[in-house]
């Protein structure tokens, strides 16, 4: 009798310490979570990507891209040349989202930045980023 009762009363327990702590869940497992990390028992959740999405970056530079490639040659000079920064903006913005390595903003206006920005579009098309529609 005495074994009955003391296994109703752990039922008993047991059940009411699993409804205090459902009732808590959220913050029972915030708690486990962080003690988790610090044991290094949990993996850390990597960090939410900082900046634009890749897509809108990729559409920005087939947009881009396309008005600057397609440029007519009427276009005046002033035009031209901020269609270019714009362009060499989205191609930057596009390597730092892939983490490729670029050196256009250090190189002066003239041929060797015009073979920068034809070095990062190769790039770029080797890591996946369509640069034509």
């Amino acid at each position: 009798m005495e074994e009955s009762l003391l296994r109703s009363i752990g039922v008993v327990v047991a059940v009411l310490a699993a409804l205090w702590v459902l009732a808590e869940w959220d913050r029972y497992r915030r708690r486990l979570l962080r003690a988790g990390r610090a044991l290094h028992l949990v993996e850390e959740h990597p960090a939410p990507p900082s900046g634009r999405p890749i897509e809108q970056i990729a559409a920005d530079v087939r947009r881009i891209g396309a008005q600057v490639h397609h440029a007519p040659r009427e276009m005046p000079v002033a035009k031209r040349r901020g269609w270019i920064e714009a362009y060499d903006d989205v191609l930057i913005a596009a390597c730092h989202a892939l983490q490729l390595t670029q050196r256009l903003r250090e190189l002066p206006d003239g041929p060797q930045r015009d073979l920068e920005r034809e070095r990062v579009e190769r790039m770029l098309q080797g890591a996946g980023l369509p640069l034509s529609p």
